[in-house]
């Protein structure tokens, strides 16, 4: 029906005319400034009584998608793909922008005329030639949607805080003796002695009865649920899809390579030098004289490159001895491309040819052949180009024809169904634990999926994209909510958590015997003798980065206070993996600096050396920043969720 209606209206001019006359009418009668300013949007957030609204959040969103994508080479992974999330954390970044602006305009930080100017004339994207151009300014500008007087004040705005957050980050320095502190840190070492024991091969012999299980299970069967599900119809458009379906002739595509012949073949170029008289300087018959006088000169021997400088009246080349260089068909003069192109071999020299700017004497200085591709090498690539051309171009109808269709029939997808001819699907059931595939378990289809406006008021969705050129739309059939697991259902799942708390009770206890007698000085090999679940680890030396052990575990080893002749300094840690660990800090050393001619050693060197440090400006401004976040008058007044 509305296909219908469209191809009416196109088809009536007076339908056409009547239509513009009613949407004339409002403007006229409220202003076009009303509508440019889209009414009163509603504020989604208000920082220090500024308000954020939805307009500003929407474009916000949309850029970070858009920069993620180019991030990843067009696609955005699925990962990123989280439109509320997306949503919240550009939220986020204005309240963080609009506090900003706040502190830089209460400490008056400002932009003159002039300083503006010469900011926006040094941008490259607004040169040619190493030189700020108006015109492509203006262009630019345009292309982007935006006024100059709006891109000026945004400018302006922007570089305000750039002198802002430069005053802080460019201004921060490290003192000689801080330097040296950091660098002694950095190069800091410790060692310790420990005993490790394994988790995974002392679950394995613990023994669990049935009964134990099954009671482990009834006290802790609130940890067991199946995840809320749904069943979903949906229609599915994927342009490549599309394109498989579409047949392309050899004829057919024989005759796109002709058309389009200068994408596969480069043509014959030709160099060619030139020596011109001007019909300014005489009569014509008496320069084609003088012509031919210069090309038995040339024959003779002389240099066709001398004479050029000496007679050609064509400044632009006379220096370069007459050299044009490439030139290809249809770019000069017929009566001098014409001669030009019946030269065969380099260095041959034509009869003096009359032109619109005077006589010309020509040399071939250089053939470059014809070369490219044949149709046959290029066939395939070019029938896949045009099927999916062909497939882009349906593409974009379906997804008009179903989203219109699916936002007019709200309750159903078989209108969008009748209307496209595509077929509506249903899925099996669809949880956050199982993997249906990259179409059904995408995160965007996953959160439409569960949102209220298709489980409670049982809407169709928008059009969902689930990849480059491949969008969905999708309705709830049915859902379900968290359902409790039987026993048998996670019976190997419980069996081995019970296993794996009988194993650390029992691995608890010797890591505390051996935290004891460590503390007492025995050594490690001692501790661990006879303990079939202990490793012994004596004189281990730690680095800040190293491997050799988890990096919480060298964390919590870093942190600890140094040994004395007084206190043995002790600590007990479970590692990633559930291994629990008895360690005892054996000393803390200091290496002396390495030769900083050493490449490494100057890398690390320049973080922690005396005077400017930008590192530490960033991270003083990014402190002020959290405190400044902290301090305002933040009221989020609506969901960042569209």
């Amino acid at each position: 029906m509305l296909l219908d209606l469209r191809e009416t209206v196109r088809n009536s001019k007076p339908i056409k005319y009547t239509l513009i006359t009613i949407i004339i009418i409002p403007f006229a009668l409220v202003g076009i400034g009303s509508y440019l300013s889209g009414g009163s949007v509603p504020p989604v957030a208000e920082v220090n009584g500024q308000a954020i609204d939805q307009l500003q959040l929407e474009r916000a969103y949309q850029q970070q998608r858009q920069q993620l994508a180019r991030m990843f080479g067009g696609q955005l992974p699925e990962a990123f793909a989280n439109e509320s999330l997306l949503r919240e954390q550009a939220l986020q970044q204005l309240i963080t922008q609009q506090v900003l602006e706040s502190e830089v305009a209460r400490q008056k930080f400002a932009v003159g005329d002039s300083t503006l100017g010469r900011a926006i004339r040094n941008l490259p994207a607004f040169q040619v030639d190493g030189r700020f151009d108006s015109e492509t300014y203006q262009t630019q500008l345009r292309a982007s949607g935006m006024s100059v007087a709006a891109f000026e004040q945004s400018f302006r705005d922007d570089t305000a805080m750039n002198q802002f957050r430069t005053g802080i980050s460019d201004t921060s320095f490290t003192l000689p003796t801080e330097a040296e502190r950091l660098s002694a840190l950095a190069r800091q070492t410790r060692t310790i002695d420990a005993v490790r024991f394994d988790a995974a091969k002392a679950a394995e012999t613990v023994e669990v009865t049935d009964e134990e299980v099954a009671a482990y299970f009834d006290e802790n069967k609130e940890n067991y649920k199946f995840p809320e599900r749904v069943k979903i119809q949906y229609i599915e458009i994927e342009s490549s899809a599309i394109a498989a379906d579409i047949e392309i002739s050899d004829e057919q595509a024989e005759t796109y390579y002709n058309e389009n012949r200068a994408n596969f073949i480069v043509p014959e170029q030709r160099e060619i030098s030139h020596i011109l008289l001007s019909t300014d300087e005489g009569d014509e018959d008496e320069l084609i004289a003088r012509l031919a006088e210069i090309k038995t000169r040339v024959e003779g021997g002389e240099s066709f490159a001398d004479l050029a400088r000496e007679f050609s009246d064509d400044i632009g080349t006379a220096d370069l001895g007459g050299s044009l260089g490439i030139i290809a068909p249809g770019g000069m003069d017929p009566a001098f491309e014409e001669a030009a192109f019946a030269l065969s071999e380099e260095g041959d020299l034509s009869e003096p040819v009359v032109s619109q700017f005077g006589v010309h004497l020509i040399r071939l200085d250089k053939v470059t052949a014809e070369s490219g591709k044949a149709f046959d090498e290029v066939k395939e690539e070019i029938i896949a180009d045009m099927q999916q051309d062909e497939a882009d171009r349906e593409f974009f109808d379906l997804r008009e024809i179903v989203s219109e269709q699916a936002f007019d029939n709200p309750d159903s997808l078989e209108a969008a169904s009748d209307v496209s001819g595509l077929e509506v699907k249903t899925s099996d059931w669809l949880d956050s634990d199982t993997n249906s595939g990259a179409v059904l378990s995408n995160p965007r289809v996953m959160s439409a999926a569960f949102s209220p406006e298709l489980l409670d008021e049982q809407l169709n969705s928008e059009i969902i994209e689930v990849g480059d050129r491949h969008v969905v739309v999708i309705r709830v059939l049915e859902h379900e909510g968290e359902r409790d697991k039987t026993l048998d259902d996670v019976r190997d799942q419980v069996t081995e958590e019970l296993k794996g708390e009988r194993a650390n009770e029992v691995l608890t206890l010797r890591q505390e015997a051996a935290l004891e007698k460590l503390a007492t000085g025995e050594t490690p090999s001692a501790i661990a003798e006879g303990d079939e679940f202990a490793t012994a680890l004596e004189g281990l030396v730690l680095e800040r980065q190293s491997t050799e052990l988890d990096g919480r575990v060298v964390s919590r080893v870093f942190a600890l206070p140094h040994p004395d002749a007084e206190r043995v300094v002790t600590e007990e840690v479970q590692t990633s993996n559930g291994d629990l660990m008895a360690l005892r800090l054996v000393a803390i050393e200091v290496p002396e600096a390495a030769d900083e001619s050493d490449e490494s050693v100057a890398v690390e060197s320049a973080a922690v050396s005396a005077g400017a440090n930008p590192q530490l400006g960033n991270t003083e401004f990014e402190a002020l920043l959290e405190s400044l976040r902290e301090s305002a008058d933040v009221e989020i007044t609506s969901s960042a969720s569209p």
